[in-house]
Protein backbone atom coordinates (compact mmCIF):
# COMPACT_ATOMS: atom_id res chain seq x y z
CA UNK A 1 0.00 0.00 0.00
CA UNK A 2 1.44 3.39 -0.91
CA UNK A 3 1.45 6.47 1.37
CA UNK A 4 -1.52 8.09 -0.36
CA UNK A 5 -3.64 4.98 0.09
CA UNK A 6 -2.63 4.63 3.75
CA UNK A 7 -3.42 8.28 4.51
CA UNK A 8 -6.71 8.11 2.62
CA UNK A 9 -7.69 4.94 4.47
CA UNK A 10 -6.77 6.50 7.86
CA UNK A 11 -8.93 9.51 7.13
CA UNK A 12 -11.88 7.36 6.06
CA UNK A 13 -11.69 5.21 9.18
CA UNK A 14 -11.21 8.23 11.42
CA UNK A 15 -7.82 7.30 12.85
CA UNK A 16 -5.99 10.15 11.17
CA UNK A 17 -8.60 12.74 12.09
CA UNK A 18 -8.42 11.87 15.80
CA UNK A 19 -4.66 12.29 15.81
CA UNK A 20 -4.92 15.57 13.92
CA UNK A 21 -7.69 16.87 16.17
CA UNK A 22 -5.76 15.91 19.30
CA UNK A 23 -2.63 17.63 18.03
CA UNK A 24 -4.56 20.79 17.16
CA UNK A 25 -6.24 20.91 20.57
CA UNK A 26 -2.96 20.36 22.39
CA UNK A 27 -1.21 23.01 20.30
CA UNK A 28 -3.99 25.51 20.90
CA UNK A 29 -3.91 24.84 24.64
CA UNK A 30 -0.14 25.30 24.83
CA UNK A 31 -0.16 28.50 22.80
CA UNK A 32 -3.06 30.04 24.71
CA UNK A 33 -1.51 29.14 28.06
CA UNK A 34 1.85 30.66 27.20
CA UNK A 35 0.15 33.72 25.70
CA UNK A 36 -1.93 34.23 28.81
CA UNK A 37 1.09 33.87 31.06
CA UNK A 38 3.32 36.55 29.57
CA UNK A 39 2.60 37.96 26.18
CA UNK A 40 -0.92 39.06 27.05
CA UNK A 41 0.32 41.15 29.95
CA UNK A 42 3.04 42.83 27.90
CA UNK A 43 0.54 43.53 25.11
CA UNK A 44 -1.94 45.00 27.56
CA UNK A 45 0.69 47.12 29.29
CA UNK A 46 2.03 48.44 25.99
CA UNK A 47 -1.47 49.26 24.75
CA UNK A 48 -2.34 50.88 28.06
CA UNK A 49 0.78 52.96 28.67
CA UNK A 50 2.08 53.59 25.14
CA UNK A 51 -0.86 53.30 22.75
CA UNK A 52 -0.18 53.31 19.05
CA UNK A 53 -1.87 55.51 16.49
CA UNK A 54 -4.42 52.82 15.58
CA UNK A 55 -5.37 52.32 19.24
CA UNK A 56 -5.92 56.05 19.71
CA UNK A 57 -7.99 56.22 16.52
CA UNK A 58 -10.14 53.28 17.65
CA UNK A 59 -10.66 54.94 21.01
CA UNK A 60 -11.70 58.19 19.30
CA UNK A 61 -14.41 56.14 17.55
CA UNK A 62 -15.62 54.84 20.94
CA UNK A 63 -13.70 51.60 21.49
CA UNK A 64 -13.21 50.54 25.10
CA UNK A 65 -10.30 48.24 25.89
CA UNK A 66 -10.74 45.70 28.68
CA UNK A 67 -7.51 45.12 30.60
CA UNK A 68 -7.51 41.89 32.58
CA UNK A 69 -5.25 40.71 35.38
CA UNK A 70 -2.86 43.65 35.62
CA UNK A 71 -0.98 44.61 38.78
CA UNK A 72 -2.44 47.52 40.73
CA UNK A 73 0.78 49.52 40.24
CA UNK A 74 0.32 49.41 36.45
CA UNK A 75 -3.33 50.43 36.76
CA UNK A 76 -2.46 53.33 39.07
CA UNK A 77 0.27 54.48 36.69
CA UNK A 78 -2.10 54.35 33.73
CA UNK A 79 -4.76 56.33 35.57
CA UNK A 80 -2.16 58.99 36.41
CA UNK A 81 -0.32 59.13 33.07
CA UNK A 82 -3.18 58.43 30.66
CA UNK A 83 -5.90 60.43 32.40
CA UNK A 84 -7.38 61.74 29.14
CA UNK A 85 -8.09 58.15 28.00
CA UNK A 86 -9.82 56.88 31.16
CA UNK A 87 -13.25 56.61 29.51
CA UNK A 88 -11.75 54.03 27.12
CA UNK A 89 -10.36 51.77 29.86
CA UNK A 90 -11.99 48.97 31.81
CA UNK A 91 -10.04 46.92 34.35
CA UNK A 92 -10.98 43.44 35.57
CA UNK A 93 -9.29 41.11 38.08
CA UNK A 94 -6.69 43.67 39.22
CA UNK A 95 -3.86 42.01 41.18
CA UNK A 96 -3.36 43.62 44.58
CA UNK A 97 -0.31 43.02 46.72
CA UNK A 98 -1.15 41.89 50.23
CA UNK A 99 0.81 42.93 53.35
CA UNK A 100 2.29 39.43 53.60
CA UNK A 101 3.80 39.74 50.10
CA UNK A 102 1.25 37.56 48.35
CA UNK A 103 -1.07 38.73 45.60
CA UNK A 104 -4.84 38.64 45.52
CA UNK A 105 -7.19 39.90 42.88
CA UNK A 106 -10.56 41.57 42.69
CA UNK A 107 -13.24 39.57 40.99
CA UNK A 108 -16.35 41.67 40.59
CA UNK A 109 -17.96 39.19 38.17
CA UNK A 110 -17.72 41.74 35.43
Amino acid sequence: MNTYTQNHQSIRTGHGSHNLLGSLLLGTLLVSTSFAAGAADSFQIKTLLAPGKSTLQAESRGRVMIYDGLDEEVVDRALDEQFDRIEHMMFTRIHHSEPDGSYGFEDDDC
